[in-house]
């Protein structure tokens, strides 16, 4: 564990002197508090999601034992966690949050997952598409509770804090909605969503409410076939069926929203943690990594990740998104063969 503790002294008390020269210590205890929660968020996250998959009795023990996962798991998201602190972006609280309402739901407590998922959709609205996942885990009241907390820490809360605060939602519908969802030109190949490309490629100008109609089309094709392969026996299936399950869902995330930066991407944590699992699993067999043609293209898929940043001019990144999306379903078709049924 001290292999964790080291980096979070260096964030919160070496970092932080470094601003000393500059005569600004407040910026730099605020910037090393900020990164260490990140880091924290992060390393939660895997270290809970390891824990539940591997059975281990604590995220610690989870960590001490899956060192090198985690150095995998950060050279795999390494595009997008660079994005994630060089533009002081909170997307690491998200999916700790995002993977926060997953665990909670699967130990039966659907008041705490609505908390963590309106946290995470009040900061940004992408994980709203997670609620689904009460479709296979059958807590409705979970539904419940998140239109109740998400109206909290959207309306409420802030209009306590500012009275001003609902002037910015009126911007947002009045200003900000019809020009992101009016076109798709200005970023080109570098928003990764399916509908953003085809909008670049074919010079498509949407009026915004037809396309929100035309993404939610969209949203709804690609939730099915998960649906489909989700799951029956929900209380009986493994570990890693669920997991993968909620994967899928927040791999459907990138490809109906427009995506800008690269550290949006950090929802892929979700999924990649279960090809992780995958790949281990695959090695365990004893099959040959190489033979196994699931394992090969969720490779090749993240490789396109990297490639696909570097070459922004270029559709690579939206094809790795559909070969993981595509990989996703392809591990819920195995995993539903070799469930009870």
């Amino acid at each position: 564990m001290r292999r964790f503790i080291y980096p979070l002294f260096i964030l919160i008390v070496v970092y932080p002197l470094t601003f000393l020269q500059k005569g600004n210590l407040l910026s730099g205890i605020s910037i090393g508090l900020w990164s260490a929660g990140l880091y924290a968020s992060f390393f939660a996250t895997l270290g809970a999601a390891w824990k539940y998959l591997y059975g281990y009795d604590s995220i610690k023990q989870a960590l001490a034992k899956n060192v090198f996962g985690a150095a995998l798991m950060v050279l795999m998201l390494h595009p997008f966690l660079q994005s994630e602190f060089l533009n002081g972006q909170v997307n690491l609280f998200v999916l700790g949050a995002t993977a926060g309402f997953f665990f909670l739901l699967i130990r039966g407590k659907p008041f705490g997952a609505a908390v963590m998922l309106a946290i995470a959709t009040s900061i940004k609205i992408s994980p709203a598409v997670c609620l689904l996942y009460v479709l296979f885990s059958r807590q409705y009241r979970t539904v419940g509770y998140f239109l109740v907390m998400i109206v909290l820490f959207t309306i409420a809360l802030p209009y306590l804090v500012n009275a001003e605060s609902l002037s910015y939602y009126a911007y947002v519908v009045d200003e900000v909605l019809p020009k992101v969802t009016g076109s798709d030109f200005y970023y080109g190949f570098r928003q990764f969503s399916i509908l953003s490309t085809v909008s670049f490629l074919f010079h498509i100008h949407w009026n915004p409410l037809v396309k929100v109609a035309v993404l939610c089309v969209l949203a709804l094709g690609l939730v099915v076939p998960i649906v489909r392969l989700a799951p029956r026996r929900y209380s009986e299936a493994s570990p890693l069926y669920k997991f993968a399950t909620f994967g899928s869902l927040v791999t459907i995330i990138p490809l109906i929203f427009t995506m800008s930066e690269p550290h949006h991407m950090l929802f892929q944590a979700i999924p990649f943690l279960a090809i992780l699992a995958y790949w281990k699993k695959t090695l365990d067999s004893g099959s040959g990594f190489f033979r196994d043609r699931l394992a090969v293209l969720f490779l090749l898929s993240v490789i396109g990740y990297h490639v696909g940043h570097g070459l922004k001019d270029t559709p690579i990144h939206l094809i790795s998104l559909i070969g993981v999306y595509v990989g996703m379903l392809w591990m819920l078709n195995k995993l539903r063969r070799t469930a009870v049924v």
